[in-house]
């Protein structure tokens, strides 16, 4: 009886393990077959979003919603043997018949990746490949620079995005298009249906002004503020969190004194407060196997959660 039993138990285990490998091939099946990691949706005179920021490696996918469209690769006019030459990459039907086209991105490209819809050569959209720094949209649109601020940190990009049948504009750097204020000196490009996009990667702190030539008498201009990049934790602005920056915290917040000029750096917990919790946070993690420091940590970066600190930048 005991044996029957034992026989009986065995078969049972055998079934469940037979189960058991035919889900997981199904969820393996699921997991080789996924989702894209961004999706696109095409509408009939839209693309939504319109651009994406992904990680290298990463796919993005774009739907047929409705009307008949192609996913170009490039720009309408881009140069044969540029990165911007049409179909240089892709060039897809997406339809009814054809609903959706999936592409992964596996490089680098400075300035990232236009795509556009030949039947609809004014639908220009922009993929750009995430790293460590980040890209800010500006949208360029009834004679306005939408939003007319951003705040940014060093190595982060703002893409000027032109809005179809728009006027033609300019991304200009300087105050004004008068001598003294150096008009164009970093950058000065025309925005247009032709050449819709502009992307320009501010390396150093500081403030930056810039304008639109055409439309200057009409206010049209706009300002970058670009934060210093900063280790978290690091009080002292030496490149590491040891002793020093908990006492530099405390020394802030008891004495009134200015380690340095770089709220975030001292806001070694990430709450977006500065307060005891901090240098307690610092020496727990120093001494007492305590949690990591977020990011940016180890290495210099950008405070990229919401909250009021921030980090120097001085006028340019």
């Amino acid at each position: 009886m005991l044996r029957e039993a034992s026989r009986s138990l065995r078969k049972i285990q055998l079934t469940w393990l037979g189960v058991g490998a035919w889900v997981g091939a199904i969820l393996g099946a699921c997991e080789v077959a996924g989702a894209a990691d961004h999706t696109i949706d095409m509408f009939q005179a839209s693309f939504l979003p319109q651009s994406a920021e992904i990680e290298l490696g990463q796919s993005v996918e774009w739907v047929w919603r409705k009307g008949s469209h192609t996913v170009t690769s490039g720009l309408p006019n881009g140069a044969a043997g540029t990165p911007n030459e049409p179909g240089a990459l892709f060039d897809q039907v997406v339809d009814e018949a054809h609903p959706s086209f999936t592409f992964t991105f596996g490089e680098l490209r400075e300035g990232g990746f236009p795509f556009f819809c030949k039947q609809h050569p004014e639908q220009i959209g922009f993929i750009q490949i995430a790293t460590g720094e980040v890209s800010f949209r500006v949208a360029v649109v009834d004679n306005v620079f939408n939003p007319e601020e951003v705040v940014i940190f060093e190595g982060d990009t703002v893409r000027w995005e032109h809005e179809p049948m728009e006027d033609v504009h300019t991304v200009t750097s300087g105050r004004s298009s008068s001598a003294g204020d150096s008009p164009g000196e970093l950058f000065d490009e025309e925005l247009s249906d032709a050449l819709p996009v502009f992307a320009y990667q501010f390396l150093s702190a500081g403030d930056y002004a810039y304008f639109c030539r055409p439309h200057e008498h009409m206010g049209m201009k706009g300002l970058v503020h670009v934060q210093e990049k900063f280790v978290r934790g690091d009080a002292t602005g030496e490149g590491v969190v040891d002793i020093s920056d908990a006492v530099a915290i405390l020394g802030a917040l008891f004495l009134g004194t200015t380690p340095r000029c770089c709220e975030d750096a001292l806001d070694a917990n990430d709450d977006g407060i500065i307060n005891i919790g901090d240098p307690i946070f610092a020496l727990q993690f120093l001494f007492l196997g305590g949690g990591r420091i977020p990011a940016p940590f180890p290495l210099p970066g950008g405070d990229r959660t919401e909250d009021s600190l921030s980090c120097c930048h001085g006028d340019v």
